[in-house]
């Protein structure tokens, strides 16, 4: 529209140097692709059949810059990957986690919307969140007659044995992100995610005189429901989080009313 303002505005056609200018064009078209601009201009107030056309070739550099300004943060629906370290804290008394053996990943999507010329993005995803807590090597979880989870050791003559809580999630994140600048790489959010925690089971292995043997436990009792509280501190494409959940990841009293052992979960790990 401004191009057919532009050049409808004079009283005479006139040519000088890369400059045209029409009088009353009928009509103006203007096509453009990744590398080619075709301006068309048909008909003028002294000749209706009058036809004129250019092309212009476009630097394929600012297309660059225009695709490299678009982050991830924009609007539109993105794609997370998410891995890191679990470390359990308010663990029961004489009995802890192995950090590095205790992990979280992550992958869901995310829409984001960010208000024209803002520097702050609110969005909303959809996630599928597995967590693994395991224990040192010579003790082990298990459920009792009671179908309460205990703490234990295994039996001093098992070798190769590995004892883990496996938790595994629908999750919904609420994240609120605030840019350092209108050019700047980095950026940070917060909010709360919501966990469906819709699976949790007990995985225990041991050797025993060289027979490896294996056993899964379902129904240990995991919290329907829980709340983490997310941080990502970014710069370009990787980033840094941290989620802690203020609620113990299992329920606080088992079906038949006795207490479940109580832990709470934290992760650090990296975030794409």
């Amino acid at each position: 529209m401004l191009l057919a303002l532009a050049i409808g505005t004079t009283a005479c056609a006139t040519e000088k140097n890369d400059t045209v200018v029409f009088n009353s064009p009928s009509q103006v078209i203007v096509m453009t692709s990744d590398s080619v601009q075709r301006v068309k201009i048909k008909g003028k107030n002294d000749d209706e059949k009058y036809l004129y056309e250019s092309r212009v070739s476009i630097n394929n550099s600012t297309s660059k810059m225009i695709k490299k300004s678009i982050t991830r943060d924009e609007n539109g629906i993105v794609l997370d990957l998410g891995y890191g370290w679990a470390i359990p804290t308010n663990t029961p008394q004489g009995n802890g986690f192995a950090v590095f053996k205790s992990w979280e990943w992550m992958i869901g999507l995310r829409y984001c919307y960010t208000p024209k010329n803002a520097l702050q993005t609110y969005s909303v995803g959809l996630w599928c969140d597995w967590r693994s807590y395991t224990v040192p090597c010579d003790h082990v979880i298990s459920k009792n007659a009671d179908d309460i989870v205990v703490f234990g050791e295994y039996p001093s003559n098992v070798s190769e044995t590995s004892s883990t809580i496996r938790i595994f999630s629908l999750s919904v994140p609420f994240l609120f992100t605030q840019k350092f600048g209108k050019n700047s790489k980095a950026s940070f959010s917060l909010g709360p995610v919501v966990n469906f925690n819709v699976r949790g089971r007990i995985n225990n292995e041991w050797t025993d005189n060289d027979i490896n043997y294996e056993t899964s436990t379902k129904s240990i009792g995991q919290r329907p429901v829980t709340v983490d509280f997310m941080g990502i501190l970014r710069y370009g494409d990787v980033s840094l989080y941290c989620k802690y959940s203020p609620m113990s990841v299992l329920k606080s009293k088992s079906e038949n009313g006795v207490e479940n052992p109580q832990f709470h979960s934290m992760t650090f790990g990296l975030f794409f």
